[in-house]
């Protein structure tokens, strides 16, 4: 058969597209870049957000409809298969489900004569697709999550916690580099929680030194998102480990999402502000270049004037290197979805009146480097070469640069320019 494949979302969900690939052309079916073109289509879905719900309704609805009228087997695959089965089914009946848990079953399903639903059942440990694109390589390290976020759907598609073995995901970035990734990325719901459902203990700083250790290349590593109630239980060990180690980013995610710790409550995100700040504290002092990126919603139900000005305040002291700002989106199956909610003008505006403190502390953060000489590493071109410091701060290199540059490489760079969101400069 000829299969088309139309991967949404995150890294988990590229991950998820790598493991079909492979079970695909692992029995002789063939791969094609057109729905046109193909026997079956396959749609991985995402469903994060209300305005990404609407994007996959309106694609899935075109790709059901041109599978019926060319005889097609449709797939529709990944979280919304999974966490909203009904509404998949509604808009598009004749379709078979396939859960992101499911992933590497796709063959039976491809098979199978008639519709078929596989969204039950427990993600095999140590199944690990391993996609490189661009030169970087997102490796999901485990799925699930052990907190209860009253605004998150994710967690439907992705409930069970499910590590894979240190030495699988060796294995994995051991591929990774070997088929040409320049950098690895570390990725999960929940990067704290590693381990804890295999080896009955949080265990994510013994897999970076393990990988660090046994991966021999010229690579970097980025360590995923860590929800601070996890982070605190590891704190030490992980600084540590980022700290010593030469090939792995001093950078760190750790989403705060509200600056108010009445907001956090409601979201039942357990930790306070205060004890959030302590730990980027000690963070900042361990690891004085570190670069902190956070998460942060505004307009989540029942969050008042004075909630929202915490928040600001907290973005605005913080001086966080990179924050990624979302207004508040009512998904299905969650509890917050079921609170009074804010009226969609609040929201909006809130965003805005956020974005402009990101901004200005973005821009805050940056403009010390301008006039001075950077060490970078090269992992992108798009048009320009682009590196990053060794604290993930992206650094654009501008002129004629040439073939003197490639994946890869460490190079100097003088910084002219700085925006909220990078640095730009050339060649000294």
């Amino acid at each position: 058969m000829k299969v088309y494949i139309e991967t949404y979302g995150c890294a988990l969900n590229r991950s998820d597209e790598a493991l079909m690939r492979e079970s695909i052309t692992g029995k002789g079916h063939v791969l094609v870049n057109d729905p046109g073109d193909a026997d079956a289509i396959i749609i991985n879905t995402c469903t994060v957000r209300l305005d990404t719900e609407y994007h996959m309704v309106k694609r899935i609805r075109e790709l059901y409809k041109l599978s019926m009228e060319a005889g097609k087997k449709l797939i529709v695959a990944g979280c919304m298969a999974r966490a909203q089965p009904y509404t998949v089914s509604r808009i598009a009946p004749g379709a078979s489900l396939l859960s992101p848990q499911n992933s590497p079953r796709v063959v039976e399903v491809l098979e199978a004569p008639g519709r078929v639903v596989m969204i039950n059942g427990v993600r095999a440990r140590d199944r690990i697709g391993v996609y490189v694109e661009n030169r970087v390589a997102p490796i999901p390290v485990q799925e699930g999550c052990l907190s209860n976020c009253s605004f998150c759907i994710s967690r439907h598609a992705r409930r069970v916690l499910v590590s894979h073995s240190i030495d699988a995901v060796v294995k994995a970035v051991g591929k990774a580099v070997r088929d040409g990734a320049v950098e690895v990325q570390l990725t999960g719901m929940d990067l704290g929680t590693y381990g804890m459902d295999l080896y009955r203990a949080r265990r994510l700083p013994d897999l970076i030194r393990r990988i660090v250790e046994n991966v021999r290349g010229n690579y970097m590593l980025r360590v995923g998102m860590i929800n601070p109630e996890h982070l605190r239980h590891i704190l030490e060990d992980l600084v540590k480990v980022v700290a010593d180690a030469e090939n792995v980013y001093k950078f760190l995610h750790i989403p705060l999402q509200s600056g108010s710790n009445r907001v956090l409550k409601l979201m039942r995100r357990n930790y306070t502000v205060e004890e959030y700040l302590e730990m980027v504290d000690r963070v900042k002092s361990s690891i004085p270049e570190v670069s902190i990126a956070t998460d942060i919603i505004v307009g989540h139900p029942m969050e008042s004037e004075e909630d929202f000005a915490e928040t600001l305040r907290v973005i605005e002291e913080a001086g966080f290197e990179r924050v990624h700002l979302a207004g508040y989106s009512m998904r299905p199956l969650t509890c917050s979805a079921a609170m009074q909610q804010l009226p969609t003008s609040v929201r909006k505006e809130r965003v805005l009146k956020a974005l402009r403190v990101v901004e200005k502390v973005g821009m805050r953060v940056r403009a010390r480097y301008v006039g001075t000489s950077v060490r970078c590493f090269i992992t992108e071109h798009t048009g320009t070469w682009v590196c990053r410091l060794t604290n993930y701060i992206p650094v654009v290199i501008r002129g004629g640069a040439g073939s003197t540059l490639d994946y890869g490489k460490w190079v100097e760079v003088l910084v002219e320019e700085a925006t909220f969101f990078d640095l730009r400069g050339r060649l000294p």
